[in-house]
């Protein structure tokens, strides 16, 4: 009885904690990235908005999901398909039923994102506030195949190993 407690309880926690992530984890010119939001039950709306981090700043036109709209009750999901110099960043505008909102990330949350980078974006002007940002890391465009470093160390290990089985048949 007790076993089948902790597995309600196991797959029932999921649903009641509230998620945020992004996948993949880095990206690169062309590739699309999905990011996820678990919301209360008094969540009616969530605006997702895309802005580059590095020059050229740039904001992108927000994205607004309703709360029918969703394929999980609860679970808001955008996708993002990155542009060329983009180093983007996204943050949430919650809508809630008493037509109050909220935006995440905040200022005064950095720890609670576990696993993500929040990022700060100074506004130019000191009337409005700063707006914070979760980083999704772009891979550098003037990296190498991977392939071609493996080669080097499949030779360093066959040589390595050639000589031990030598040295040991003496």
């Amino acid at each position: 009885m007790k076993r089948i407690l902790m597995l309600a309880l196991v797959l029932l926690l999921p649903n009641s904690v509230s998620e945020m992530s992004h996948s993949p984890k880095e990206v690169s010119e062309g590739e699309t990235f999905t990011a996820l939001i678990d919301t209360e039950e008094d969540v009616v709306s969530v605006k997702f908005s895309v802005c580059t981090l590095e020059h050229p700043y740039t904001c992108y036109r927000p994205v607004e999901q309703n709360r029918e709209n969703t394929t999980v009750d609860g679970r808001f999901e955008f996708t993002y398909k990155v542009g060329n110099n983009d180093y983007p960043g996204y943050k949430y505008n919650l809508t809630k039923e008493d037509d109050t909102y909220e935006i995440i990330p905040r200022q005064d949350d950095y720890a609670h994102y576990e696993g993500m980078e929040v990022v700060k974006v100074e506004n130019p002007d000191p009337e409005k506030p700063d707006s914070y940002y979760f980083k999704v890391d772009v891979k550098a465009q003037d990296e190498e195949d991977d392939s071609l470093l493996y080669a080097p160390n499949l030779i360093l290990t066959v040589s390595i190993i050639a000589m031990i089985t030598l040295i040991n048949r003496r």
